[in-house]
């Protein structure tokens, strides 16, 4: 398999989602840790200006969004599956309410109790420069910042099903790990790794057994890159990963046209290149930096827009 790079910081819910994919999948990978706030001066030469975390790297292939990161993971190391032919909707459904879940996580994460815990963890400073980072990031984008009110409608009644669901099977869909539930582990795990507000789940108890289940299936085996070794490596990588997909090209545009895409949700910074490849599962955009030289991009096709640069 080729080298699996992950762009990532410790505290990301949704790297925390393919870091356990790694360790469901016992794969090995190279972590680089990426600032948790804008500049990321080190990520945006591979990206082009993506900014979320986590982005996978494969040589030159940048895969951004964890839709297409789980995608691609799978497919490099079809066992054990993350998507089963037999349970590909049910996959599907989960991960339609993941967004929903998390949405519903941050808020609760943010109630005075597990404020105080952020605070003390990351200083006054760094949370005041989070909460502006995190407010520009919502900006331009369909999505809204999650409120107190979204958290309380919506934490507990999904958390609720959940354990219900869980009381019947070791996973949510049968007796293996699927997709489903590391959609739904990252935001959980975003409560639990919170001292403040974590003892608002103990009561759940087949949900509590699923999480320690999931979290036992490690990180697989992590070794350390720097930023500068992981630029390197695309600089220094020929080959480029083959298309996901027959050619699908989105309305309006052709293959070989410059575009631009950016995410319809937030995180809406858009990426300028030249479309080389689109299927109903991606996009996929050549673009050259100074640093990284010629680089290949990929966004899932569902939430992104494609539009002529």
């Amino acid at each position: 398999m080729s080298e699996l790079v992950l762009h990532h910081y410790p505290l990301s819910p949704y790297s925390e989602k393919i870091r356990a994919i790694f360790g469901y999948k016992g794969l090995a990978w190279k972590s680089v840790e990426t600032p948790i706030l804008m500049p990321k001066p080190d990520l945006l030469p591979l990206t082009g200006g993506y900014r979320k975390a986590p982005v996978l790297q494969i040589g030159r292939d940048i895969y951004c969004d964890t839709a297409l990161i789980a995608r691609v993971i799978d497919r490099l190391q079809p066992a054990p599956p993350l998507l089963p032919n037999a349970l590909k909707a049910s996959c599907a459904a989960f991960a339609a309410i993941e967004q929903t879940l998390f949405f519903a996580a941050v808020p609760t994460v943010f109630q005075p109790a597990g404020l105080k815990v952020l605070l003390e963890r990351m200083g006054p400073e760094l949370m005041e420069r989070f909460s502006k980072d995190r407010a520009a990031l919502f900006t331009g984008g369909a999505a809204s910042r999650p409120g107190p009110e979204f958290g309380k409608t919506h934490f507990l009644p999904l958390i609720n099903s959940l354990d219900q669901q869980l009381a019947a099977m070791p996973f949510l869909l049968g007796d293996a790990p699927t997709l489903a539930d590391f959609c739904m582990f990252h935001p959980v795990w975003f409560i639990r790794s919170n001292a403040g507000v974590a003892p608002q789940l103990d009561a759940f108890k087949s949900l509590m057994a699923w999480f320690e289940r999931i979290r036992a299936l490690g990180h697989g085996s992590a070794s350390v890159w720097t930023a500068a070794e992981a630029i390197a490596h695309a600089r220094a990588t020929p080959e480029v990963q083959p298309p996901d997909g027959p050619l699908l090209e989105p309305e309006g545009v052709r293959v070989g046209s410059s575009v631009t895409v950016a995410a319809t949700d937030y995180g809406v910074d858009a990426v300028v290149g030249r479309l080389i490849h689109a299927s109903v599962f991606e996009i996929v955009i050549k673009r050259t930096d100074e640093r990284a030289g010629e680089v290949i991009v990929h966004f899932p096709r569902a939430g992104f827009r494609v539009t002529p640069a």
